[in-house]
This record gives structure tokens, sequence and C-alpha cells, in this order.
């Protein structure tokens, strides 16, 4: 379940004067949703239908913005594999039992 909708991750990837990778941006969304929940070890699909935290929502945004920006593997001159800030962002909502 998408927890956020085109049209704002059209805004914040900059990409709202064209529609031709909207198709893109909903699989890098899936992707980004997917690593969320694995990365916190919880299913928040199930636990928080609808109404994931901001932080969360947050590292999804940066993540399908940094994918969409960043197609490559490897950016020239970073060695990054997520962006800065995620795991930070993420740290709080992550089950470690």
């Amino acid at each position: 379940m998408s927890q956020l909708d085109l049209a704002e991750l059209k805004r914040h990837c900059q990409a709202v004067e064209f529609s031709d990778d909207d198709a893109l941006l909903g699989d890098l969304q899936g992707l980004a949703e997917a690593f969320v929940q694995s990365y916190l070890r919880r299913d928040l699909d199930t636990e928080m239908p609808g109404a994931w935290p901001a932080e969360v929502i947050g590292a999804v945004k940066f993540l399908v913005a940094h994918w969409y920006h960043n197609r490559e593997a490897m950016a020239e001159g970073a060695s990054i594999e997520v962006p800065f800030g995620v795991r930070d962002m993420l740290a709080a909502w992550r089950d470690l039992s």
C-alpha cells in the first residue's frame, strides 16, 4: 500500500512538469517502501495502515529522490548506498528485538 500520492512524490523529486517518469517514480516508491520496512524489521502496512510516521515518510521521499536523480549504482565522486540521514530518520522506529 503506497503511503504517498504520486503528485506529492513528483513535487519532492521536482518532476511535476511532465509525466514521462510517473511509472519509474511509482516503481522507486515501491522499492523505497519495501526497503524501509525491511530495514525497520516491521510490517508498517499492517501496524499503521495509511498512517506511517512523518520520519518514515520522509525517509521514503529521500530514497526515491536519491534513486531518481542518481540512476547508476554509484555516482561519480560518491560512495554512499543510502542517502545521508535516512537511517537516522528511521532509527526510532527500528525493531531491534
